[in-house]
């Protein structure tokens, strides 16, 4: 009896012939390798077949056992050849072709190879090593040209990203520079405007009184001092010296320049041969001397009227500079009152939001396992449902005031940005002073001007009213300034690029405002609302809905009253403040409409003065019409 180890693992007993047997080569004789066998007996339908496996070859054959092999098993014994026990588990094991792995038996007992396909498949496989080694370095290849082109390729993106942040920083500063032109343009069109406003107000005829802004006049004077100094040093120039002297002598003689015609005359007569030349010269200059007499007469008068006038402004200057004073100390205490009112709600707001809600949360809290009365149960709902009721109004109640709050808190900040803006236009009142002084320096050109020619010059820069396409484009700016258009009338080229350079800068200021800011602030209040709503959704709901309420203290119900006329007196502030704001929207509705009819007094007073006055005329005429309408009536 001898124990077997099949392939698949198991243990068999066999018995007589047909266990297992193994060729002594492979274990124990080592002469003859290339015949080395293995055999395996197994029964199948009451035969004993025997397996041998030919280790030269890798093959494996299936014969019947025959009267041979009773020798063969003989004789394995009789020479102590055949493995028992553990000798035979240590031969099974070390031969893979009996492993009960199948990759490892089809490996082994596949099918059979010769030498030559194995040199065959040898030469393959080189000749598929040398293929895959060639497109290896085709792939090689490949990649160093990738990766030259990718550096290049991100070289290229250095010098673009460089470039572009070049051109990005000449973008900036072309558009600070832009905004710094706008807000000085800006600046420099509210002068005009307030100039012309004032100018309007000074020329119709009112009020005798001279109202300017406040500003320092002595440049003026020193202006107008050095003018006067340089007229006088000319007509002292041209009476001293040269042919006016002759007309000088002739004017002092007879004490006035009208008397020049009969001296000429009586001299023609008497000395008509000797003084011929004389008075020839006395002829040809007497008309221009009488011209320029006349106009230095004229030009004293309007030093005098000049004079007159500065003495007014000068007390116009004192009296103006105490009132803003009076204004920058009413603005400052009324922005520190707005601050201090401003803190105090804040201080309002955060105790409500600290004290008041925490303590309605936890009298919610509260209401877990609690009873009102013991007894009818009828009477515990209906006092449950007027709590319920009560604590819904109150959390309204407390939904109002945040809202109020927070309405309150934007109305003190646009009230905040408004006194900004006061304070600095009172800053940009100090720098008028530029703009009287270009419009004296105007004037005075002009009075030069007027000296020094014997006829009127078109002015430069200005567009006759025949004109027709400069006329329309005036037209089209008053258009959107919501002027009336009258008739055709003097226009001068610089104000309407002016107009038409104020125009494209308010477009740009809104455009960025529509595309920047109001999103912002829109997006801005969404998510505050949101924020507000979800953690009043989160008190509501934060307690369950079987809890049982409480009676509300008498002291919280004081505090609630007071709450309640709080937010009257509150509600009644924002109705004020919402109607300021109605009116100053209202103020600044019409301000365009005015803007453009200050600017068109402003051109019209140094252009063409005569249009102006005939249109103060118009108006006086139509206002003393109103009234006589108005008496009858």
């Amino acid at each position: 009896m001898l124990s077997v180890k099949l392939p698949n693992g198991t243990t068999a007993t066999v018995t007589g012939v047909g266990s297992i047997i193994l060729t002594p080569t492979i274990l124990l004789d080592h002469d003859q390798p290339q015949k080395r066998k293995i055999g395996i007996a197994e029964q199948k339908n009451g035969l004993y077949y025997f397996h041998l496996w030919d280790a030269s070859s890798t093959s494996f054959v299936s014969i019947r056992p025959t009267f041979d092999l009773w020798h063969w098993y003989e004789q394995f014994i009789q020479e102590g050849k055949l493995l028992e026990g553990e000798d035979l588990d240590f031969a099974y094991d070390s031969i893979s072709a009996f492993s009960t792995r199948r990759d490892n038996q089809e490996a082994v007992f596949g099918a059979e190879e010769g030498l030559k396909d194995i040199r065959d498949a040898t030469l393959a496989y080189k000749a598929e090593a040398l293929e895959l080694q060639r497109q290896l370095r085709q792939l090689q290849n490949q990649y160093d040209m990738l990766t030259s082109q990718a550096s290049s390729l991100i070289q290229g993106r250095r010098a673009r990203v460089a470039a572009t942040s070049n051109v990005n920083g000449q973008l900036t500063t072309i558009d600070d520079s832009l905004s710094a032109r706008n807000l000085e343009m800006n600046a420099v069109l509210g002068r005009i405007s307030s100039t012309a406003q004032e100018l309007a107000h000074y020329h119709s005829g009112d009020e005798d009184g001279i109202y300017l802004a406040y500003s320092n006049f002595h440049p003026y004077l020193i202006v107008d001092a050095s003018c006067m100094k340089e007229l006088n040093q000319w007509f002292v120039k041209q009476l001293d010296t040269g042919p006016y002297r002759l007309v000088a002598e002739e004017g002092k003689a007879k004490c006035s320049w009208v008397n020049l015609d009969d001296m000429s005359n009586i001299l023609v007569r008497d000395l008509e041969k000797s003084h011929h030349q004389r008075v020839s010269e006395l002829q040809r200059l007497r008309s221009i001397f009488g011209t320029s007499e006349r106009q230095w007469v004229e030009a004293q008068v309007e030093n005098a009227k000049q004079q007159a006038i500065l003495m007014a402004l000068k007390a116009q200057v004192t009296s103006d500079e105490a009132h803003s004073h009076l204004d920058l100390h009413s603005l400052r205490r009324k922005h520190a009152e707005l601050v201090g009112e401003l803190s105090n709600l804040y201080h309002k707001e955060e105790k409500l939001l600290s004290e008041n809600i925490p303590d309605l949360c936890w009298e919610l809290a509260q209401l877990q396992d609690t009873y009102i009365l013991q007894g009818d149960y009828d009477l515990k709902v209906m006092r449950q449902e007027y709590y319920i009721s009560r604590q819904k109004a109150f959390i309204n109640h407390l939904i109002n005031q945040l809202a109020r709050h927070q309405f309150l808190k934007i109305a003190c900040q646009l009230e905040k940005k408004t006194m900004l803006g006061a304070y600095a236009l009172l800053k940009v009142i100090e720098s008028e002073l530029q703009g009287y002084l270009s419009a004296t320096k105007g004037r005075v050109s002009r009075c030069l001007a007027l000296i020094q020619a014997a006829s009127d010059v078109q002015e430069q820069g200005a567009v006759d009213d025949q004109d027709t396409f400069l006329h329309g484009v005036r037209d089209l700016l008053s258009i959107h300034s919501n002027a009336q258009a009258g008739l055709s009338t003097y226009v001068s080229a610089p104000g309407i690029v002016q107009q038409i350079s104020g125009l494209q800068s308010d477009l740009m200021t809104l455009q960025s405002d529509l595309e920047h800011a109001l999103p912002e602030d829109r997006n801005r209040c969404i998510n505050e609302l949101c924020t507000f709503i979800q953690s009043l959704q989160q008190l509501l709901f934060s307690s369950s809905t079987t809890a049982q309420p409480i009676l509300t203290p008498r002291s919280l119900m004081k505090e609630l009253d007071e709450m309640e006329k709080i937010n009257a007196k509150l509600s009644a502030a924002v109705e004020e403040v919402t109607l300021e704001h109605c009116k100053k929207n209202e103020i600044v509705k019409h301000h365009s409409q005015e803007v453009g009819l200050q600017r068109r007094v402003f051109v019209d007073f140094f252009c063409n003065p005569e249009r102006l006055r005939n249109q103060v005329g118009e108006l006086t005429d139509r206002v003393r019409a109103l009234h006589s309408s108005s008496e009858r009536n």
